[in-house]
């Protein structure tokens, strides 16, 4: 440990102890903020977040140098931390294996998480309760240069627009990178290619109406397409996994993939990089959880 790393310190939530090694390690080397500085976000904002990772399947990336130095995913996760962090056995068709996927088990299993160097979180859109019935439809909308961040507010508005014609309520957040992530909350009867489905044909008619606008992803596999929005339907895929409301990315400033307002849509002023771990406590406490009536709402799909 060098000296400028300092001593363990420890955080307290919810009676649980939470250690956290080399806490002055910087995490981000162009904003200088520290692993410390990283776990306090998630000890601020685990009462929040927590409920849209209750019961849910996650991927965790980890970046236990700092975000310029190596990563590395975790989805299988074969000894759970009692109290903070269960497993669910899922079998992984395409490989012929079974694996425990990590299940965050309270708000102090995030800052547990965040001590140990995950930086990131990614959860499936089904819970263990239902695994092969999603709750969520996701339309992951994708640009190649952060220049045209407000085209991708006008491809949201007018697919906020279409779904609200079919009296679908829809919720947006930044991705926290380039793009935006619209989420439409179902009912759990509907399977994985449903859902997939019905959000590749709204994809398509999107494109069709306004194809100076949307693209879809093309046979690569790839989510950019020059000047336009892709809209990756692909996401609505057992297993795949979406960046977690609240969630830090691993990118330059520390941005959050954060709930909007559609007025603030509307205005068409907002970039991605006004959410940070710096800016977020203020926002929350200024405007709330944008996001909580999408915990109890359900809807079906004209499928």
């Amino acid at each position: 440990m060098t000296p400028q790393e300092g001593k363990p310190v420890y955080r307290n939530i919810n009676g649980h102890e939470i250690e956290v090694k080399y806490p002055c390690k910087i995490y981000w080397s162009d904003s200088g903020i520290t692993k410390l500085e990283l776990v306090d976000y998630y000890l601020a904002i685990a009462p929040l977040m927590f409920p849209y990772l209750k019961q849910r399947p996650v991927t965790l990336h980890y970046f236990p140098r700092g975000i310029q130095d190596i990563s590395f995913y975790k989805r299988d996760y074969s000894h759970p931390v009692p109290g903070l962090i269960d497993t669910y056995p899922y079998e992984e068709i395409s490989q012929d294996k079974v694996i425990d996927v990590p299940v965050i088990a309270n708000e102090a299993g995030i800052v547990y998480l965040a001590s140990k160097g995950c930086i990131e979180f990614h959860n499936w859109s089904s819970k263990i309760t239902d695994i092969y019935h999603p709750d969520l439809a996701i339309f992951d909308l994708d640009i190649s240069w952060e220049e045209d961040f407000p085209l991708v507010l006008k491809a949201a508005l007018l697919l906020q627009e279409y779904l609200a014609e079919q009296e679908l309520h829809s919720f947006v957040k930044t991705s926290g990178g380039k793009g935006l992530h619209l989420l439409v909350p179902v009912e759990p009867v509907y399977s994985f290619k449903q859902v997939r489905d019905w959000v590749a044909v709204i994809a398509t008619v999107m494109t069709e109406k306004y194809p100076e606008i949307f693209s879809l992803p093309d046979k690569g596999n790839k989510t950019h397409n020059q000047n336009k929005v892709v809209v990756d339907f692909r996401q609505n895929t057992i297993t795949r996994n979406t960046a977690s409301v609240y969630t830090v990315r691993a990118k330059s400033g520390a941005p959050v993939s954060t709930p909007l307002s559609w007025d603030e849509i509307k205005t068409g002023k907002i970039r991605p990089e006004d959410f940070t771990i710096k800016t977020l406590p203020e926002r929350i406490k200024n405007k709330g959880d944008l996001f909580r009536e999408m915990l109890s709402l359900t809807q079906k799909l004209p499928v």
